[in-house]
């Protein structure tokens, strides 16, 4: 039997009388990546973060390598060889690979304390190299691409002497080469007795990479199975629940004839061609194709937030000037962001607050603002989209993935749309919630809305959208039937085959 590496045995952790963990365990063996699962809000992150040093456990035991340990803070963790890579990168695109790997234990001259630049950049060549990753170590990281971000993440944490890496979500925004990259440097670390907790919603890469599953539901353990005798539906009813019918509801409604908004001769400085297309009223429309293609360029500048934006767009027959987000708001547009940490949410402000800061004109009464019409607004929005827990002065950051985002739809909705942009609106969110955003999409179009969808996830473009135009360097190369497209169509003709 493989030594147990670490152990966590009773684990309970509350916020403000809500139980987010209740009597967890967790076993990861020498050698082994063990897959940490669950739908958003399940419990996966809260107990990332005890392990992390970030969160202090209620009570439960935590053991390393057969001892019993307390992890005070992060830098605690560290020490006790425990290292995380989130989604969030921690990078300093200002600094060097090198700089970066080394940050806070930098190679010094003893006498003078200054930095030995040259073994500085030795060592991290020395990692590098070990790899096989072909980065300069005196390159700003800032040029770099997110997948090798994401592995001089990993290697910035070695350099500690982590053999305990938690994986949170790595492949997020990577391509199918960087994430291949990322597999085999993770087949690499196993061989040099690295262990690994990885946590993602990609059922696929956890069959593809992992021993072992654990599953949470509701802060509880739900099961853990072997991964070569398990199948994805066992896994998918213990992290919901219940079997779940259809990942992508069926659609009721059908698109109108009436073009609601139409787009002529657009771009932007970040894109290479004109943009032309249609979007009618009550259709889903999806714009596909892989990072980095102009996706997201094209979202903003619809919105009004990229000022260098050229062209004609107009709705419902009439030509229309988006030279602000507030321009587009006025005229129906809103605008779902792709990072909804940056751009759509105050994190430490609570759920009441977002969905009312962009619907102030919704909870005046009087001439003045009513607490009491702004608490309804959201405690009406919240319910609709059903986020959990429901409470609507709980601080957004302590809210999963899933939820944070339909706080973000709800902030957006409140103001009843023609128009709706969401870009990548099911990143980083489990099956569960993507199949209640599904549902909520059809409802929109069902009663009427343009939905325009930004998503570099084709076969959830397949499924859902009524017509999926194919963009490629910041250019429309293809356009096809969403019924009759398939994920092999539309990576063909994003890749440019």
């Amino acid at each position: 039997m493989p030594e147990t590496v670490l152990k966590l045995e009773g684990i309970h952790k509350s916020f403000g009388g809500i139980h987010a963990l209740k009597n967890v365990s967790f076993e990861l063996a020498e050698g082994e990546v063990h897959a940490l699962l669950g739908e958003n809000g399940a419990g996966k992150s809260t107990l990332i973060k005890i392990l992390t040093g970030v969160h202090k456990m209620d009570s439960g035991s935590i053991q390393v390598r057969g001892k019993n340990v307390t992890i005070e803070d992060p830098v605690d963790a560290r020490h006790k060889g425990i290292g995380a890579i989130y989604q969030e990168l921690s990078l300093v695109d200002s600094l060097t690979v090198a700089e970066n790997i080394f940050l806070g234990h930098e190679p010094t001259k003893s006498f003078f304390g200054s930095i030995k630049r040259r073994e500085l950049l030795d060592k991290a060549a020395k990692y590098l190299s070990s790899f096989a990753i072909a980065v300069d170590p005196s390159a700003f990281v800032g040029d770099l691409g997110l997948g090798q971000k994401r592995i001089i993440e990993i290697i910035k944490a070695l350099s500690i002497n982590a053999n305990i890496l938690l994986l949170d979500e790595p492949t997020t925004g990577m391509s199918r080469a960087e994430i291949d990259t990322l597999f085999k440097i993770m087949d690499d670390l196993k061989k040099k007795e690295v262990n690994m907790v990885y946590i993602s919603h990609h059922l696929d890469e956890v069959f593809r990479v992992c021993d072992r599953a654990t599953v949470l539901r509701d802060g509880q353990n739900a099961g853990t199975f072997d991964i070569r005798s398990v199948d994805l539906k066992t896994l998918v009813k213990s992290m919901l629940g219940r079997t779940l019918k259809e990942e992508f509801p069926v659609r009721e409604g059908t698109p109108s004839e009436d073009i609601l908004l139409e787009v002529r001769e657009f771009r932007t400085e970040k894109m290479f061609a004109p943009i032309n297309f249609s979007l009618r009223k009550g259709e889903i429309l999806g714009i596909t194709g892989i990072i980095g293609s102009g996706k997201s360029e094209l979202a903003l500048g619809l919105f009004g937030a990229d000022r260098s934006l050229k062209g004609d767009i107009s709705l419902a027959g009439k030509a229309v000037s988006l030279k602000s987000p507030d321009d587009a708001k006025k005229r129906g547009i809103s605008f779902i962001p792709e990072d909804r940490k940056g751009q759509g949410l105050f994190l430490r402000l609570n759920v009441e607050h977002n969905i009312c800061v962009a619907n102030i004109d919704l909870a005046i009464s009087k001439g003045v603002i009513s607490n009491k019409k702004k608490s309804q607004l959201a405690k009406d929005t919240s319910g609709k989209l059903r986020v959990r827990p429901l409470d609507i002065k709980m601080a957004v950051q302590n809210l999963s993935g899933g939820n944070q985002q339909k706080v973000v739809i709800g902030k957006w909705l409140c103001g009843e749309p023609d128009v709706l942009i969401l870009d990548e609106p099911t990143r980083g969110i489990d099956i569960g919630a993507k199949t209640e955003i599904y549902s909520l999409i059809n409802y929109l179009a069902d009663r009427g809305t343009g939905i325009l969808i930004m998503s570099s996830e084709f076969r959830e473009m397949s499924a859902i959208c009524d017509r999926i135009l194919v963009i490629r360097k910041g250019e429309i190369v293809g356009e096809l039937f969403g019924k009759e497209s398939s994920t092999e169509q539309l990576l063909t003709l994003a890749l440019g085959g």
